[in-house]
């Protein structure tokens, strides 16, 4: 059997418009700068920087502010002091540290990351095969890339 093929690896998601459905509640929005007319790269603008994610979304992105969802698969985490932080590895990989704000089944919980000063705090949906417990202060290594859903996914 070819290596590529892992029959018991777990679907994230049945398609972009099921997972804005599902995770919709955890949509923020922010500033973002499009990449040229066909690129699926976005700058989304936050308060801890600007944040590059692939739009999972089949619309081309117009205007200058929507409501998205930050998902990521975590490659590792680890518990750590509560402290606040977000570092881009370089080549679609990002490094965050943040505080479990819920555990949303046995794959999926929200990480919240807290910007110096008093702005609104950075929610990313991640996925992770052993997720850490709700209010643990965790950095996690994200596989990229850094993926970001829009409403636009359903409203075709």
């Amino acid at each position: 059997m070819d290596a590529a093929i892992r029959p018991n690896r777990m679907a994230l998601e049945e398609s972009p418009e099921y997972f804005w459905e599902r995770f919709s509640q955890y949509a923020q929005t922010w500033p973002v700068s499009p990449e040229p007319l066909g690129s699926p790269l976005l700058e989304v603008l936050t308060p801890l920087g600007p944040l590059y994610a692939f739009d999972r979304t089949l619309v081309p992105f117009s205007g200058s502010e929507n409501p998205l969802v930050f998902h990521g698969q975590v490659e590792h985490w680890e518990a750590t002091q509560d402290t606040n932080a977000l570092q881009h590895l370089g080549g679609g990989r990002y490094q965050m540290t943040g505080r479990v704000e819920a555990v949303l089944d046995n794959t999926f919980f929200v990480l919240q990351v807290q910007g110096s000063g008093s702005e609104i705090p950075l929610q990313l949906v991640l996925a992770a095969s052993n997720p850490p417990g709700v209010g643990s202060w965790i950095t996690v290594q994200l596989k990229p890339p850094l993926m970001v859903f829009r409403p636009d996914s359903y409203t075709r």
